[in-house]
């Protein structure tokens, strides 16, 4: 099945909103990491937002998955990409 690359971008404006949706948005998370549909997750250290590897059947679905986070329900990520990834080398090749 393709992976996908989706990068959020956070506005430092939305931090104390994001903040306090963190336990639904990683509990949502942690739920889609281990049905599997979510390979791996984690946010940019400067704070400026996150990529996770979506594992889904094509750019919709991918999308479609996505727009079920609680931080995208609640609309305090801006800006997300999502583009079809293929790895080569290493783990997840």
């Amino acid at each position: 099945m393709p992976l996908f690359a989706v990068t959020y971008r956070y506005e430092a404006a939305q931090t104390d909103e994001r903040e306090a949706n963190k336990p639904a948005h990683r509990e949502w998370l942690a739920a889609r990491v281990e049905a599997g549909s979510i390979r791996t997750v984690g946010p940019f250290v400067d704070g400026s937002g996150a990529l996770l590897l979506v594992e889904a059947d094509d750019d919709e679905s991918a999308r479609a998955l996505i727009a079920q986070d609680p931080h995208c329900v609640r609309g305090v990520v801006p800006e997300i990409t999502v583009r079809e990834w293929m790895p080569v080398f290493g783990a997840l090749a």
